[in-house]
C-alpha cells in the first residue's frame, strides 16, 4: 500500500504560499473568458446566388461592401460566402433606391437595423412554415392528433377530425357504461 499524503491541497501544492504577508494560498491564474460557440449560419450564398435573387451585379455589391452599406463577406476570393443578412440588406437597398434615397441615407437607416428588423421590415419569411400538431384527448387513455400542415388550418381535415372525435365518444362511453 502506498503512503497517503493528509496534508491536503498544501502537500500537493509543496508548501508554495502568495503574497507578502506569507499566509495566502495561491490562487490559479485567471483564465480568459471562452469564446461563445457560434452557430453556423445554414443560409450561404455566392456571390453569383446574390447577384440571382436581387439583379445586382457582383462589381455593385463590392462597392456597397467597400462603402459600408453590407459587411464583408465571409472569407477571401472566389469561397466568399455571404449570409441571409447580406441578403436582406441587398433587397432593402434596392426597395430604398426604388425611392430615390441616397446611399449615404440608406447606409444611415440600415446601419443599427438587425437581421430580424430587416426580415419585418421586408415581411420576408426566412425560415419555412413549421407543420403545427393539436392535440384532443377523446378519454384519459386515448388522443387523438391532427396535424395542421405549413402551420395552416385545413377546414376539410378539421370537419373529419370532428366526425371522428363525435364517433370516438361515442364508443368510448359505451365502453366506460360497460366497466
Amino acid at each position: 500500500m502506498g503512503h497517503r499524503d493528509n496534508r491536503g491541497i498544501e502537500g500537493l501544492l509543496g508548501g508554495v504560499r502568495h503574497g507578502h504577508d506569507g499566509d495566502r494560498a495561491a490562487s490559479p491564474p485567471r483564465g480568459r473568458p471562452a469564446p461563445a460557440l457560434a452557430i453556423p449560419d445554414p443560409y450561404r450564398y455566392t456571390i453569383a446566388n446574390l447577384e440571382a435573387e436581387t439583379g445586382i451585379n457582383a462589381r455593385t455589391i463590392r462597392y456597397y461592401v467597400s462603402q459600408g452599406l453590407l459587411p464583408p463577406a465571409h472569407g477571401r476570393g472566389p469561397s466568399a460566402t455571404y449570409d441571409l443578412g447580406h441578403l436582406l440588406r441587398l433587397r432593402a437597398i434596392l426597395l430604398l433606391k426604388d425611392r430615390h434615397l441616397p446611399l449615404e441615407e440608406i447606409k444611415g437607416k440600415l446601419g443599427d437595423l438587425s437581421d430580424r428588423d430587416l426580415e419585418s421590415l421586408l415581411g420576408v419569411a426566412t425560415r419555412p412554415p413549421e407543420d403545427r400538431w393539436r392535440r384532443i384527448e377523446l378519454h384519459p387513455d386515448v388522443e387523438l392528433h391532427v396535424r395542421e400542415r405549413d402551420g395552416q388550418p385545413d377546414l376539410a381535415l378539421d370537419r373529419a377530425a370532428e366526425e371522428l372525435v363525435a364517433f370516438a365518444r361515442a364508443v368510448l362511453d359505451r365502453l366506460d357504461a360497460e366497466r
